[in-house]
Formats: C-alpha cells, sequence, structure tokens
C-alpha cells in the first residue's frame, strides 16, 4: 500500500513568485494536489522502510 506525506503551505505573491516556489517543492518530490486562496496542498510518496 502506498503512503503518502501532506503539506499545506501558505504563498503570498504574484504569479512568478508562486511558481517559482511550488517548481522547487516539486523538484523536492512534492505534488500540488489543490489550492484555496493562498493555500497549496501538497504530497509526496513516502519511501517504504
Amino acid at each position: 500500500m502506498t503512503k503518502f506525506e501532506y503539506k499545506c503551505v501558505s504563498i503570498i505573491g504574484a504569479g512568478e513568485r508562486t511558481a517559482r516556489i511550488l517548481n522547487e517543492y516539486g523538484r523536492d518530490g512534492w505534488e500540488l494536489v489543490a489550492t484555496c486562496l493562498f493555500w497549496h496542498y501538497l504530497k509526496r510518496i513516502l519511501p517504504e522502510s
């Protein structure tokens, strides 16, 4: 069974700043799940132990 780690982050700023920050999360393995106003919900697969 695949397990996920979830994170909710607040990103306030113009589109270019938001894109840069989300790209940084993407490079770290995070996937954008949803947004609501300035809240961004992310998930990534936990490594099996």
